[in-house]
């Protein structure tokens, strides 16, 4: 459930068993007038706990993402001549989406240009009943754009860090009233560096990305509750997760996988390997996000971490 103050959880309660009852009722009942009662209720709206007339409570969890959407330009250049590719991507894009497909209720926050790119990104949201409200149309720039030549990122026409604090400044109490907030490396600056007091008022954090060795585990492991990386291959798992055990805070989870052996949970238990079956083998590259958002909805629902992995697994291979 989204954090909620001690009188509106009292609320929550009553009209969660009473979808009928009226806010003079309410008012009667804890003692407070009927016009405090209606701000109560109207928070609960804005917070996506009550859906509307008759008190329709929400049951979804609500997960708010942050990051970057963009249109992927590759190059490849080869024996064969070259070969152009497009494709619709970026962190609060791809992640969103994969969220949704759980049915979680998800919120997205990110910034588009003024232009017909925004639409499209906008409406792809939007066909997976991904909230986009909360997405800032930049009046004066273009959507961003990257360019790759041989799997070499060359060009990008994007946005600035500040552009991207303005977005999650106006949406603030969406960021601090969700179940799980999922943010895109070196973004987590834009949450905490306006308050550091905010880091105490979280939602449970998480992110993902890719890593090579031998650069060392990203900071953001410090303050996620599940962190998920993409590795090259079996050395690269053991020396990570060996690197992250000696770390690791309790209530914490590092996911990682190279995604053709294995994949490895490092938390308070320790250290577990789930090797991939034929059938489970994916591409890091491409389906890190898939892996991340089934894992995070097996957290949220309450499922053991094996159970939560074998979502995630299922996800990430296709196979969910």
């Amino acid at each position: 459930m989204m954090r909620l103050t001690s009188r509106e959880k009292e609320i929550y309660e009553v009209i969660k068993k009473e979808p009928l009852i009226s806010q003079e009722e309410l008012a009667n009942r804890f003692g407070i007038t009927r016009s405090s009662a209606a701000v109560h209720i109207s928070n609960l709206m804005k917070k996506g706990i009550v859906l509307g007339k008759g008190y329709v409570i929400n049951e979804q969890v609500s997960v708010v993402v942050i990051g970057e959407s963009c249109v992927d330009i590759r190059v490849k250049e080869d024996n064969q001549g070259t070969r152009i590719d497009y494709d619709y991507g970026g962190f609060a894009l791809e992640v969103s989406r994969a969220l949704a497909n759980f049915g979680l209720n998800v919120k997205v926050i990110t910034v588009t240009g003024n232009d017909e790119l925004s639409g499209t990104i906008i409406g792809m949201l939007q066909e997976k009943g991904i909230d986009t409200g909360s997405v800032l149309r930049h009046a004066e720039r273009r959507s961003c754009r990257k360019l790759a030549i041989n799997g070499e990122l060359r060009y990008k026409e994007g946005f600035t860090v500040e552009d991207y604090e303005k977005a999650t400044d106006i949406r603030e109490w969406i960021v601090l009233n969700c179940e799980w907030l999922v943010i895109e490396p070196g973004m987590e600056e834009i949450v905490f560096r306006r308050n550091p007091a905010f880091e105490d008022f979280m939602p449970r954090l998480c992110t993902m990305q890719q890593i090579t060795f031998p650069e060392p585990i990203p900071e953001t492991l410090s303050w996620c509750s599940l962190l998920v990386l993409g590795a090259a291959g079996p050395q690269e798992l053991d020396y990570y997760s060996e690197q992250a055990a000696t770390n690791l805070q309790p209530g914490k989870h590092l996911i990682i996988s190279d995604g053709r052996s294995r994949v490895v949970c490092v938390n308070g238990s320790g250290i577990s390997d789930f090797p991939l079956l034929p059938n489970q083998v994916f591409d890091t590259a491409e389906r890190l996000p898939f892996l991340l958002a089934g894992v995070l909805y097996g957290l949220s629902c309450g499922y053991p971490t094996r159970q939560s992995l074998r979502i995630g697994i299922g996800a990430a291979s296709g196979n969910e």
